[in-house]
C-alpha cells in the first residue's frame, strides 16, 4: 500500500486498527474468513476515526474489518454526524450486523439512504452502502 500510494500527496497511512477507542487489542490472523478480534492473537494498535481524522472533512468511509465494524462505526460516531459522508459497510461477518449496523447509522443520520449488495450468492461479501 505503501509503495502504491507513494506519489500521492492527500493520502495518509495510519498503521493502526480502528475500534471505538485507541488501545491495543488482540487479532487473530488465520488468513481467513475467521480472522477477527480475539482474547489470543498478534498485538495491534487501534484507534477511533473520530480522533484521528478530529475536524477534517470526511467524505467516504468503507469498512471491511472482520466483524469489529460496529464498534469502528461507534467511533466515528461524531464524524458521521457532523459530515455526513458515504458509507460502504461490510454486514456479513456477523448475522446480527444484518440488522444493528443499519439501525445504528439510521440513529446517526435518519436522512441516510440505505442500500444492500451482496457480492457471492451465499451472502459472504454483503455490503451495505449509506448515502
Amino acid at each position: 500500500m505503501r509503495k502504491n500510494l507513494e506519489g500521492y500527496d492527500n493520502v495518509s497511512i495510519i498503521a493502526k486498527g480502528v475500534y471505538d477507542s485507541t488501545g491495543v487489542l488482540r487479532f487473530a490472523t488465520e488468513g481467513t474468513i475467521g480472522s477477527r478480534i480475539s482474547d489470543e492473537g498478534t498485538e495491534i494498535e487501534v484507534t477511533s476515526i473520530d480522533e484521528t481524522v478530529k475536524d477534517e472533512e470526511v467524505t467516504f468511509i468503507k469498512m471491511d474489518i472482520e466483524g469489529s465494524e460496529l464498534m469502528a462505526l461507534k467511533g466515528a460516531e461524531k464524524t458521521i454526524r457532523r459530515c455526513r459522508p458515504k458509507l460502504a459497510i461490510c454486514v456479513y461477518h456477523r448475522v446480527e450486523d444484518l440488522t444493528t449496523i443499519p439501525q445504528y447509522i439510521k440513529s446517526l443520520n435518519p436522512d441516510y439512504k440505505l442500500y444492500f449488495r451482496k457480492y457471492w450468492p451465499n451472502a459472504l461479501e454483503a455490503v451495505l452502502y449509506a448515502v
